[in-house]
């Protein structure tokens, strides 16, 4: 083979590869439309088709620098609202964090690289064989390696409950998979439309139909099959106080204590409710270790319980230097009977990750928050009415992880308590991406996801993954939700069997390496 063979294998000729570049482009727009930051989440069944035609022929080098391009680009333009967020969580400025939003979103974009590259490999581009082979890949790389924030194409249908109940089966893997063998054999039609007509068909007629047998499946089960009875009716308080993120300190707090204690009291006063929360909020406060904070919510809780996101100081007293701990109070009789202390922190916004050995983060941002994560994942039993509910306390972040969750549901948890300051991120799409990758655990688990957030999206979201009217507040609003969670006994196949799709997965991807590698060596 001559050198102008080997060029034009490793590197397409200059119009292939500007079509292959508005093709990726196109791919990053219809990303950004179908993830929660557009709102568009029905593009995701044909978001990343034109960056799978690109791919057709392609080499194997050509094809990862093409996926990196694309994912790298995909994921700035769905998360740009982060760097704002982090600039104003650590008094940065924002040219020092948006380099490492960038490298961020480069981490993430590797998975998506190398599965085109095995893609482009193992010319897995033309049949319909290999939709099913590079949609399991992509799977596996982008679902089961750990990620600081693990969002990906399948959170775009958050708003959708009919198409995501296969997520109680497998979990958010399974959709992911469904969406991405939806874009492969979309993609194949395309490809195959002029070589071999009826292929291109039976691939868009098969897409079509897996589609379809998604959506009625989800139809069913949020229709018919999940309406068993509650076994318990909870009745919750939510409180939105909308306290802007530049108020930090005791002195803050106290100068809006009178508005909190004014919405405690317009629950109390006008309802009956089991359980009163309040979200993360920016200011230090603390019913166990500030005896003022006492005084502030005896007078309005009265004998109600109270959920109140505080912090604690690392072994007292309040005026050391030693960190904190994000914890949740449950006060109950005007007593704290049970305390959680948030187990995953985020990354430059709660602490500096390799801060020992890289002493130039503490340099870079001097006033970054130095939270210590908690060790122990805690059930709240709740005590009401003589009845007992466990609640699986999750703060912020902590609802993305699923792994986190299904410890709480193993130690009985029956419904989630997620408190969150979404406040960082102003009025932008990092409210509802929050949500996005929240809501999901509903499904997974068939318990329902109660979200208190200081200044929206707050709601509650039932086992069928559906959010619930009368539990909204408007956002960038301060205001009061009463609303009635129905706890119903059920479990789901994830639950039980959460590996059961991810060794199917693996077994199938290693299987189809392995044949493939083989072919290529014969």
């Amino acid at each position: 083979m001559t050198m102008a063979q080997l060029k034009t294998r490793y590197v397409p000729n200059k119009k292939k590869q500007r079509q292959d570049i508005l093709l990726a482009f196109a791919t990053v727009m219809l990303f950004y439309l179908a993830f929660p930051s557009g709102g568009y989440g029905n593009l995701a069944w044909l978001a990343i088709t034109p960056v799978i035609i690109a791919l057709n022929n392609a080499h194997g080098r050509y094809a990862f620098m093409l996926g990196l391009l694309t994912a790298t680009l995909g994921w700035m333009c769905s998360i740009w609202w982060v760097v704002d967020g982090l600039t104003k969580v650590t008094y940065s400025q924002s040219n020092i964090v948006i380099p490492f939003v960038f490298l961020f979103c480069i981490f993430s974009a590797l998975p998506y690289a190398i599965a085109c590259w095995l893609h482009a490999r193992f010319s897995w581009g033309s049949s319909i064989v290999g939709a099913f082979k590079s949609a399991a890949v992509f799977t596996v790389l982008v679902n089961y390696i750990p990620s600081i924030l693990p969002g990906n194409l399948a959170h775009a249908l958050y708003l959708s409950p009919s198409q995501i109940q296969l997520i109680s089966i497998g979990g958010v893997p399974i959709l992911f998979f469904i969406i991405h063998l939806v874009n492969f054999l979309l993609a194949n039609a395309v490809v195959n439309r002029k070589s071999d007509k009826q292929k291109s068909i039976t691939c868009l007629l098969l897409a079509l139909s897996i589609w379809l047998l998604n959506y009625g499946y989800g139809y069913l089960q949020t229709t018919y099959l999940l309406n068993k009875t509650a076994s318990v009716e909870l009745s919750v308080a939510i409180i939105q106080p909308n306290l802007a993120v530049n108020l930090r300190t005791r002195d803050d707090w106290l100068k809006k204590a009178p508005l909190v204690q004014a919405l405690i009291a317009q629950a109390v006063n006008n309802h009956q409710t089991d359980l009163i929360i309040l979200p993360e909020i920016p200011v230090p406060v603390s019913y166990k270790n500030y005896p003022q904070d006492k005084m502030i919510f005896n007078p309005v809780i009265k004998k109600n319980s109270l959920l109140l996101t505080a912090i604690e100081p690392i072994n007292n007293p309040l005026n050391e230097s030693n960190g904190y701990h994000n914890t949740i109070e449950l006060i109950e009789n005007q007593q704290v009977t049970q305390l959680y202390k948030k187990q995953k922190l985020l990354p430059i916004g709660e602490y500096l990750p390799f801060e020992k050995q890289l002493p130039i983060l503490r340099a870079l941002f001097p006033n970054a928050p130095n939270y210590v994560a908690g060790k122990h994942n805690t059930i709240l039993p709740l005590d009401f009415d003589g009845q007992t509910v466990n609640i699986v306390p999750l703060i912020c972040y902590e609802a993305v992880f699923t792994d986190l969750v299904a410890d709480g549901v193993a130690k009985g948890g029956q419904v989630f308590i997620n408190t969150v300051n979404d406040a960082w991120f102003g009025d932008t799409a990092g409210r509802n991406v929050h949500l996005a990758l929240a809501l999901y655990r509903t499904l997974e688990y068939r318990k329902p996801l109660i979200r208190v957030t200081n200044n929206g999206v707050s709601n509650i979201i039932n086992m069928k993954g559906q959010i619930l009217t009368d539990s909204q507040i408007p956002s960038l609003t301060a205001g009061v939700a009463i609303s009635t969670v129905n706890i119903a006994d059920i479990s789901s196949f994830y639950q039980t069997y959460p590996y059961a799709f991810m060794i199917f997965c693996l077994l199938f991807c290693g299987y189809a390496i392995v044949s493939a590698q083989r072919k290529l060596n014969e």
